[in-house]
Parts: C-alpha cells; structure tokens; sequence
C-alpha cells in the first residue's frame, strides 16, 4: 500500500479541482435561511473553506504534509464532512502514510456512501486485500486485524463476531472468516431466502468465498489444496434477488452470453436442455489478457422471487468426456427446496422428502459422534447439540458412554425419522429399531441440533 503499489493514486488529482468546487458549492454552502445559523456555525465553515482551499493548492504542488495539516484543521473546524475526510485520506496516501488514509477513505464512506470517489478508492484497496487472500471464508479473525486495523465498529454475540470497516461488514464463526456484506444498498427483505439450492459436493471440495451485496449472494467453492484466487476447478452457487419476479431463465442465459461477448471471445455455446423457468448450458471462453481459458456448466432455475444459478468452472483443458458427463448429472441433481422450512407448514410430500434427507444425514453425524466419544472429544461434541445442553456434556459423561455404544451400529441407533410440524415448530424426531426415540432435532440458524444427549 505505499506509493510505489497504489497505481490509482495519481489518478485522483484529475478530480481535486472538482472536488474542491463541489465543496464551494454544496457541502460548504451557506444555509439558505441565514437566520437560523449562529454566526460561530459560519465562522466556522468558512474557516474550513479557507483550509480546504490551501489544502487543495498544497495537494497540487505535491506538499503532502501541508497539505495534511490544512486537511486536519478544516476537519477539526467541520468533522462531519465527508469530502475533507476524503482529501486527508488522498494526502496521508501520497505521503506514504497508508494506514491513516486507509482509516480517513472509511470515515469518509462511513459519513456519505454516495461520495463516489470515495467509494471508488475505499473499494480499491478493499479489493487489494481481497486479491491476496485476506477476505476468504476461514481466514482467522486476528489475521484480518492485524491487515486491516481496528475496525469503525465491532459486534460479538453468541460466538459470532462482526467487524465493520465503512460499508463492508466482516461475519465471523468461531473467530474465522464467514462471510463478507456490502450494506449499500442491501435492502434487509432479500437477505433472506425464500428458496435455496439444494446440493451435493465431495469431501475434497470446501467453501472459499462467501459475500452479498445489493443484487445477490453468492458461495464459491474450490478444491482443499486451491483458493478462489488461484484455481483450476471452482464450484458457485448464487442467489440473484428479485430477478425471478423479472425475467425468465431463458433470458437470463441471453443476458450472461451478451456480457460474456463483451469481455471474452466464445469458442463454444451449447444449451443442454432447454427450459424457461429451469435451463442447463455449458460455454467456454479463449484466454485474455486477463483471464486463462475456462469452461462452465450453468443450471439456471428461477424461483419465485429470485433466480437461482449452479456453476462448475474449469481451467483444466481440455474436460474429458466422462468428468462433463459427471457434473452436468451432479448439477441435474440439485432442487430448489424452501430455505426456512420452519416458517412455513410442509405439505406430506415435503415431510417425506425432509424425512428421509435427515435419516441419511443423521447416520452420517452419528457416525462422526461415535468417533468422537471413544476419542473423548468434549469440544467437539458440543457443536452437534442445542446451547442448554452443552455444558452438561463431559469428559466422565463421555467415559461411560463409550462403555455402552461399543456394539452400537448407526443403522440400529437411526432406523427411521418422524418430521413434525405443529405448534408453529418444526422438529424431527430420531427414533431407533426398537422403536423408541433416540433424540430430537430442532433446526437453528440453518442447521439441525439435537435437543436431548442421546448418549447419556
């Protein structure tokens, strides 16, 4: 981040003049109604005019430090003023001095997100971080800070913490990186989902990237040993708000090819199979200046209100016949379920589906749990149940547990699974081959959580 690296600084005295005009004209602007300003009120903004002006000129002649000590007084005069905090941030970063600009470019975006080039330069070096990795989804939270300093406001509760730099807020999940929003715009109704893809990916696949912004939310996926910025195969799945209430997926498949011919020569355009509401294409594109070659399987399906896009990406040319065949049936696979089944009453097929999607899910953790019993794993049992039970769960309880699960097979602990949905409560009871309940699950925060130790 010093001077040698931020190629966008030299462009932004293009707009200082303009910048300085605009404050003449409107931040600085007398109140149209003289009356109703005390005379220190405009004493003061014109002695922060005053400052600006020299700040402006010391900027010109490349004076970064008098251009810094003018900056600082009109914002001493005037501290709300997202413009001076913004030509602080510009001079702190011409005199090599980028985390004071960095924290004045997020003052000034945290005092007027329609201040355009602040917003530009804030984004550049966001950007600059998230192109070295910093912003993935694991990266530990004091690792984040150590880069990116102490943030304009900080949330923790219930194991989750937020960090809030300008408009980009950082989630955390027991203290790593989950996922990253742009507020602008971002209105709260879409946040959540009506509707879901539903999918399958093997254990060598892991979550590398997680963000939402004001038109769409968006997880990227790549293989243990690679990283969204450095990938030879990449999974996606995205929620693209409101544009289901739009247009068709057919539609949408025309728009993507047509910004697709902007950026990138096509060598191939296939739809697999057609379909207005649900449609499967794949496509691939030359190498450019700035992007290898790639090749893309797309499933389209619009839903109610959102349209919903699946992707597998590869960069590992040419794709053998066998491996497209595998992921145009692994994107096939994938359903649009509803996302929050708990708000709404499951028709008997959907208590079906659900059941039988528990029962095999359910297998696979017990399988885990056992595992971690006879290991002893305290911590790492906890996670599978509700938070009331957690603290009951200990190293004794474990002992003797392992004593009495050692014939125990998953298929005798898990035979079936009843799914009720009275009382405005979804929960799924697990009941085992002798016909008596092993434990119940109630879903939290997207996940299911046993509500009873089933071990104990």
């Amino acid at each position: 981040m010093n001077r040698k690296h931020s190629d966008f600084i030299s462009a932004l005295f293009f707009c200082l003049i303009a910048l300085i005009s605009v404050m003449e004209n409107s931040v600085f602007a007398q109140d149209q109604n003289k009356e109703a300003v005390s005379v220190s009120e405009q004493e003061k903004k014109e002695k922060a005019l005053e400052h600006a002006k020299k700040g402006q000129k010391f900027l010109r002649q490349k004076y970064w430090k008098d251009a810094i000590s003018e900056f600082e007084k009109a914002i001493e005069l005037q501290p709300k003023n997202s413009v001076l905090h913004y030509l602080l941030g510009v001079s702190y970063m011409e005199n090599s001095e980028a985390s004071k600009g960095w924290v004045e470019l997020r003052k000034a975006v945290l005092l007027d997100q329609n201040n355009k080039r602040a917003a530009n330069d804030f984004m550049k070096i966001w950007n600059f971080f998230d192109s070295r990795g910093l912003l993935n989804v694991g990266t530990p939270e004091v690792e984040v800070l150590k880069v990116l300093g102490k943030p304009d406001r900080q949330r923790n509760q219930n194991g989750e913490s937020l960090l809030i730099y300008g408009f980009m807020w950082i989630k955390f999940r027991n203290a790593r990186l989950f996922a990253l929003v742009d507020v602008r715009g971002l209105v709260k109704d879409l946040t959540r989902a009506i509707s879901t893809m539903e999918f399958k990916l093997g254990p060598s696949w892991k979550e590398g990237y997680r963000m939402m912004n004001a038109t769409n939310a968006l997880t990227e996926f790549v293989t243990a040993e690679e990283t969204v910025q450095n990938y030879r195969q990449l999974f996606s799945t995205q929620r693209l708000f409101k544009l289901g209430e739009q247009i068709s997926a057919k539609e949408m498949m025309n728009r993507m090819k047509s910004n697709l011919e902007k950026t990138h020569q096509i060598e191939e355009w296939n739809v697999i199979r057609e379909g207005d509401s649900d449609i499967l294409f794949e496509w691939r594109v030359a190498k450019n200046e700035r992007a290898p070659a790639q090749y893309e399987i797309t499933r389209l399906i619009r839903g109610k209100r959102d349209m919903h896009r699946l992707a597998y990406v590869t960069r590992k040319l040419p794709l053998d016949e066998t491996t497209r065949k595998t992921w145009i049936q692994q994107l096939e696979a994938a359903k649009l379920v509803v996302a929050h089944p708990v708000d709404s009453k499951l028709t008997a097929a959907q208590k079906r589906s659900l059941a039988e999607e528990l029962e095999k899910k359910t297998r696979e953790i017990i399988v885990l749990q056992l595992g971690l019993i006879k290991k002893q794993d305290v911590e790492a049992l906890k996670p599978y149940f509700t938070k009331r039970l957690r603290n009951r769960i200990t190293s004794k309880m474990l002992e003797q547990a392992a004593r009495q699960i050692e014939s125990a097979t998953p298929e005798e602990l898990v035979h079936s699974v009843q799914v009720d949905d009275t009382k405005n409560q979804i929960q799924a009871r697990i009941m085992m081959k002798n016909g008596r309940t092993l434990t119940t699950l109630i879903p939290v925060n997207g996940k299911w959580e046993a509500d009873t130790i089933w071990f104990k």
